[in-house]
C-alpha cells in the first residue's frame, strides 16, 4: 500500500503467485468503476523467443493487434454482448509496445471484473475464424491508410525510424496479415498473456480487500506454467539516418506538416525516465502551448489553425517530439518550427517568470485530471512504472528547475535528428 496524504490518494497493490499485478486505487465518493488489463505486448514485438523454445523466431507485422481482435471471440459469442447485458462497456486498443483492455461499470462488479480476466485468459481461436478475421484487419488497414492525420503520423515515424519496426503500423500491412497462422497467435499468446507479463488496474468505487479476494479467487481456479522472462530482439540502433524532409500529395482540402525530433532517453531509469518526460512536457508547452508568444505569432502569421498540436511519445524502445497540424503555409510553418527548437534557449518564451506560469497551470490541470477515474487509470497504463506513479507528477514537477529544463532542450533538439513530413493536398 502507498498513501499520497497530499492528495488524499491510496495505492493497494499485490502480485499474486501466478505473476498477475494488481493495482487499486478506491475513490470515495464515485459510482463508477474503471478497470483495464492490460499486457506488456505490441506491435513492435515481432522478434522473441517463444516460451518453451530456445531459439529467436520473427513474427508477421500485426499479430499483437490480430490477437486483440480474436480475443473477442468467445465460444459463447462476442464479449461485448456479455459485458452489455451485466451493465458494463469493453473496449480495447493495440499500440507499439501494449495490448490493452478497458472495462466501466457501475452494478455487477464481481462478475465484470472476472468477465474481463476471463475473456483475455481463456482464448478460443480456430483456423476458420483466423481466416475470417484477416480480411476485416484488411480492410481496416485500408481505411487508415486514407485518413490523413493518421498518413501524416505514420509518415512522420517512418522518416525518424526507417529501421525500426515502430515504422509499421499497429495493424500490421495486408501482406503480414495473410501471412498470421493459427499456430503464430498461439506461440505469442502463450509468451505474451502469461499472467506475469499482464496487470489490472482497478480505479473507483470498490473495496481494495474484497476486490482482491476476488480476483485471486478467480486465478486461483487458472493454472499457468512458470513464469519467464521474456527474451525480446528489438533494433533501437538505427543504422540509417533519419529521413530529413518527405512529403505525400493526398485528397485534402488543406496542406498538414509535421516537424519530428527523434530522441535518445527511452533507455533512461524509471525516476529519470519519469522527470525526463515531465520536463518534455514542459519545454513543449513553454514553447508552443498558448500562453507562448510563439504559438501568438504562428497563428497572427495564419500558418496555424486550431488543428495545431504538439507531443513527446515515450515508450519502450524509442521516444520522439511531433508538433504540427493543418496549414496553408507548410514548409514556413516547419521552417519555424525547427528554428523555434534549434534556438529555444535564445526564445523570448524560455525565462523564469514564462517558466513559472507554465508550471502553475500544470500543476492545476494536474489536480483537476485526478478527478478523472479513466484519465487515472490510463496513466497507470501508459507509464507503468514500479515506483512511480500519476500521484508523484505534482512533487516531480514543483522539483524541476528552469536550469534543468534549458539543459534537457539543449541535449534533446539537436538538428540532425530532425524530420519534416507533409501531406499536400492535390491540384485541381
Amino acid at each position: 500500500m502507498k498513501t499520497y496524504k497530499e492528495l488524499n490518494e491510496v495505492i493497494y497493490s499485490d502480485r499474486l503467485k501466478n505473476g498477475l499485478t494488481v493495482k487499486m486505487i478506491p475513490k470515495k465518493g464515485y459510482h463508477s468503476v474503471y478497470a483495464v488489463l492490460f499486457t506488456e505486448f505490441g506491435s513492435i514485438d515481432h522478434e522473441f523467443i517463444p516460451r518453451g523454445e530456445k531459439k529467436y523466431q520473427t513474427f508477421p507485422y500485426g499479430v499483437a493487434h490480430f490477437l486483440e481482435h480474436k480475443l473477442f471471440e468467445t465460444r459463447a459469442g462476442d464479449i461485448s454482448q456479455v459485458f452489455s447485458a451485466q451493465g458494463a462497456s469493453i473496449n480495447a486498443y493495440t499500440s507499439n509496445t501494449k495490448t490493452v483492455f478497458l472495462c466501466s461499470f457501475t452494478k455487477n462488479k464481481r462478475q465484470n471484473i472476472e468477465t474481463l480476466l476471463d475473456f483475455v485468459q481463456e482464448p478460443f481461436f480456430s483456423d476458420q475464424s483466423v481466416e475470417d478475421e484477416k480480411s476485416i484487419i484488411s480492410q481496416e488497414i485500408l481505411m487508415y491508410k486514407d485518413d490523413p492525420d493518421w498518413i501524416l503520423t505514420q509518415g512522420l515515424i517512418e522518416n525518424l525510424y526507417p529501421d525500426h519496426p515502430v515504422r509499421i503500423d499497429v495493424a500490421g500491412t495486408s501482406e503480414s496479415v495473410e501471412s498470421i497462422t493459427l499456430d503464430m497467435l498461439n506461440k505469442n499468446y502463450l509468451t505474451f498473456y502469461h499472467p506475469d507479463n499482464l496487470q489490472m488496474v482497478l480505479v473507483g468505487n470498490i473495496d481494495p480487500v474484497e476486490t482482491l479476494q476476488w480476483i485471486k479467487h478467480n486465478q486461483g481456479k487458472k493454472f499457468y506454467p512458470k513464469p519467464m522472462k521474456i527474451e525480446r530482439m528489438i533494433n533501437t540502433k538505427s543504422g540509417k539516418p533519419v529521413t530529413k524532409s518527405r512529403n505525400i500529395t493526398v485528397s485534402v482540402n488543406l496542406a498538414k506538416v509535421s516537424v519530428g525530433v527523434k530522441g535518445h532517453c527511452f533507455e533512461l531509469g524509471e525516476k529519470e525516465a519519469f522527470r525526463h518526460i515531465l520536463c518534455m512536457e514542459i519545454l513543449l508547452d513553454l514553447l508552443f502551448g498558448e500562453t507562448s508568444a510563439n504559438y501568438l505569432s504562428l497563428y497572427d502569421k495564419n500558418l496555424i489553425d486550431d488543428s495545431f498540436s504538439y507531443d513527446y511519445i515515450f515508450e519502450r524502445g524509442f521516444d520522439y517530439v511531433s508538433i504540427g497540424g493543418d496549414s496553408r503555409l507548410p514548409k514556413e510553418l516547419a521552417e519555424t518550427i525547427q528554428t523555434i527548437l534549434l534556438n529555444s534557449s535564445q526564445n523570448p518564451d524560455m525565462t523564469p517568470a514564462h517558466f513559472s506560469l507554465v508550471k502553475k497551470k500544470m500543476i492545476g490541470e494536474s489536480i483537476q485530471s485526478l478527478n478523472s477515474l479513466g484519465y487515472i487509470a490510463q496513466e497507470f497504463v501508459d507509464q507503468p512504472f514500479s515506483e512511480l506513479t500519476i500521484f508523484d507528477y505534482l512533487s516531480v514537477l514543483k522539483s524541476i528547475s528552469f536550469e534543468e529544463l534549458q539543459h534537457v532542450a539543449k541535449d534533446f533538439f539537436r538538428a540532425d535528428q530532425m524530420s519534416v513530413f507533409t501531406v499536400d493536398p492535390k491540384r485541381q
